[in-house]
């Protein structure tokens, strides 16, 4: 018999393995980010009242410190003066605050960003190990534990609080000056 009229075996080519089961709970990469939730500019300036409270709502922790601590200051200034400023100064910084929180919402919504003003731009403080919030702390600790030890008075500043415009003033003009492009 010849081999040619055997029937030739076929050979059938290996089935393709299974593919794996699926993982319930595995890694698949990393997930789209939800895009941020828009911002209520009522609920941020009637936070605002309390100055400070409506940027809190919006993530501006440096810009809140910054309105709250110039509103404690007012209300110490206040009530040791003998002048009128620091108290009519509280309404005009509790409005500038709700103002202010209502514009930063709606400047949040349209680009994403706060928008800079006279407070400068702020970026968004990491509450873990930021620097700036560090510092702020200290000083702040540091001057509430030095009223326990010395007696702090802060009287002259009825006399004196023009001076903190003028200052306020020059600042602006440098940063005016600093920002003009330089003509060789």
């Amino acid at each position: 018999m010849n081999d040619a009229s055997m029937s030739p075996q076929t050979s059938t080519p290996p089935s393709p393995a299974p593919p794996p089961p699926p993982i319930a709970f595995g890694s698949s990469g990393p997930l789209p980010a939800a895009p941020p939730l828009p911002k209520n500019p009522g609920a941020a300036g009637a936070l605002g009242i309390i100055p400070g409270m409506g940027h809190l709502y919006l993530g501006l922790y440096q810009r809140a410190a910054i309105l709250f601590g110039i509103w404690v200051l007012f209300i110490s200034l206040a009530h040791n003066s003998r002048g009128p400023f620091p108290g009519i100064a509280i309404p005009f910084w509790m409005v500038f605050s709700i103002i202010d929180a209502s514009r930063q919402a709606k400047a949040i919504n349209a680009t994403g960003r706060p928008e800079a003003n006279i407070l400068g731009s702020d970026e968004p403080v990491r509450v873990s190990g930021s620097l700036t919030a560090g510092i702020l702390l200290i000083l702040i600790g540091g001057f509430l534990l030095l009223d326990r030890f010395v007696t702090i008075d802060l009287s002259f500043l009825n006399d004196w609080w023009p001076l903190l415009l003028v200052a306020f003033g020059g600042w602006q003009v440098f940063r005016h000056f600093k920002s003009r492009p330089q003509t060789p």
